[in-house]
């Protein structure tokens, strides 16, 4: 029985050990909590499980509490709160928050209390709270894009509040590059950061887009021949000591670490590494996947040239080699595991699913990523997942971003978006359809027009914009690599927007736009450049907000 108790002792100990640990923050926040607690900013109710998600309620306490502080220190501008009641919710402090317009409701008179709140959300709630304190200043700086790797994710309505939390160091990313907007956000996490703008000293480094420190410049030399060479960000040309080309190439591809070199007429070919100097002679990229910093490399000339690819990294270091059969794109592609096997694998080169081909039945036609098309008995299959689809009498072309496919019939003349269970999303568009970003598409509708349309997977249709249709077929459109797109919508106008089809903004530029107009993203800023087209009409640059705010 002495045994029993003892034992029953000691799970208790246990039980209750474990339970105090919990009610510890984190060992990153733990400074930080203890400050804010002694700052007189956490709610009692908050001073537990600090690692659960934070309610909608929950947040506005802890926004209260600083507001109170700031009001008690003559820190806000004039507000005048505009009354506002819930259905759902009487709590004083909710009500105050959406009267003074820090948060809102989720409509039809709810506010949803207990509902955790996202990062995105999150930082939406932060920024329209800082922006009630006299010293606020709505600074170009602090309105300067990122571009996180999942930027995509990131909504319309919170894009500028999320660049503004990150710039001021009130919020930072989930590592990786990331910022997870539909991630949970923490008590922990949120006591942190009211922290942070209840006293800037706290605040974390901003988050700065990586900047790479060369570029290629285009010259033009010698018969008519096209050259280019590589500079450093003081316009310094590099690599004038390099194979006796004094600098001069026939190619150069910048990715991440490497710079891929081609030159003596196209004959020879490097991977090389300014920085560090190392040096793979005879390799040149095939496939890059900028996002997500993988691309392969082979041998693409000579007798020593083989379907073999090694895999290559952003961040100059190598992988696995393998006999590609697509290029990379959302960090994976589909390769030979044996003559007879495909295999699709992720950038580390692990094995994701494998699939038998027929014996001299299957055709494989092309694709992308994990996707490809298999022809078999005049009918095309898209394989996604290890799976072939339902056999289709049109020829199919798998999409880079979304699990939609475009099919193509009468003769090449139509077409149509589909689902991968083949049903059809639009009606057919005659000369052509192409996907232009992820979920974005663009169609012929006349020789005159082309109409831009939104189409999430297996969803419906959504019309963003009709413009004129230019000799310039747009194979994808100008974007941050994120999710965010530029369009020229009329001679003057370009308008940005998201992967979602929302608009971010419209940008008009002083000159009209042309065949000699290139549009580009630059640290998610978009760059507008107008050639020059002659001695008394010299080139314009001009750089934009995704917003349409100008910067320079």
């Amino acid at each position: 029985m002495k045994k029993m108790l003892a034992l029953l002792t000691a799970v208790g100990l246990l039980i209750a050990s474990a339970g105090a640990a919990s009610t510890m923050p984190s060992n990153w926040a733990q400074k930080a909590v203890q400050t804010a607690q002694e700052a007189g900013l956490v709610p009692e109710a908050l001073n537990t499980a600090y690692d659960t998600a934070i309610t909608r309620s929950e947040f506005c306490s802890l926004a209260v509490s600083l507001y109170r502080i700031w009001e008690a220190n003559g820190q806000l501008k004039d507000i005048t709160p505009d009354p506002v009641s819930f259905t759902d919710c009487t709590d004083e402090d909710v009500l105050l928050c959406a009267s003074i317009g820090v948060v809102n409701g989720v409509g039809g008179g709810q506010f949803a209390p207990d509902s955790p709140i996202q990062r995105q959300q999150a930082a939406s709630m932060l920024h329209r709270l800082a922006a009630l304190r006299t010293d606020y200043i709505d600074s170009m700086k602090n309105k300067m894009p990122h571009v996180f790797i999942d930027g995509e994710n990131i909504r319309s309505w919170a894009r500028s509040d999320v660049y503004w939390a990150c710039n001021s160091g009130i919020m930072t990313g989930t590592g990786n590059n990331a910022f997870q907007p539909t991630g949970q956000y923490t008590r922990e996490q949120s006591i942190v950061t009211i922290l942070r703008l209840y006293d800037t000293s706290y605040a974390a480094p901003p988050v700065t887009n990586a900047e790479i420190p060369y570029h290629t410049v285009l010259d033009n030399s010698g018969a008519g021949v096209s050259q280019m060479h590589l500079e450093d960000e003081n316009g310094n040309r590099l690599l004038t000591d390099f194979e006796n080309t004094d600098g001069y190439f026939y190619d150069i591809t910048i990715f991440g670490d490497w710079v891929g070199l081609m030159w003596n007429d196209h004959a020879n070919v490097a991977l090389y590494q300014p920085a560090t100097g190392k040096r793979i002679d005879g390799y040149y990229f095939d496939g890059i996947d900028e996002k997500y910093g993988v691309a392969w490399a082979g041998i693409p000339y000579g007798e020593n040239a083989s379907g073999s690819r090694m895999i290559v990294y952003a961040d100059g270091t190598t992988g696995k080699t393998f006999i590609p059969e697509t290029a990379w794109s959302r960090g994976r592609a589909i390769v030979w595991a044996d003559a007879n096997t495909l295999a699709a694998i992720d950038k580390s080169g692990n094995t994701l699913w494998q699939y038998k081909t027929s014996d001299h039945q299957d055709a494989i036609l092309y694709g992308l990523g994990d996707r490809l098309v298999i022809e078999q008995d005049n009918t095309c299959a898209l394989l996604t997942n290890g799976k072939r689809s339902d056999a289709q009498t049109y020829a199919i072309i798998p999409n880079q971003w979304s699990a939609n496919y475009i099919g193509i019939s009468g003769n090449s003349e139509y077409y149509t978006l589909y689902d991968q269970n083949g049903k059809a999303l639009t009606g057919s568009y005659a000369n052509a359809l192409v996907e232009v970003g992820q979920d974005i598409y663009c169609g012929r509708v006349s020789d005159t027009q082309c109409e831009y349309f939104h189409c999430a997977a297996g969803g419906s249709p959504t019309t963003l914009f009709t413009v004129a249709a230019t000799n310039d077929w747009p194979i994808a459109l100008p974007t941050d690599g994120a999710g965010v797109y530029a369009l020229r919508t009329d001679q003057n106008t370009i308008t940005c927007f998201d992967r979602f089809g929302s608009v971010l903004g419209t940008m008009q530029t002083p000159f009209t736009m042309n065949n000699m107009t290139d549009i580009a993203f630059e640290n998610g800023c978009i760059r507008v450049t107008r050639m020059s087209m002659g001695a008394d009409d010299p080139a314009q640059t001009i750089l934009y907000l995704p917003t349409g705010e100008l910067i320079a």
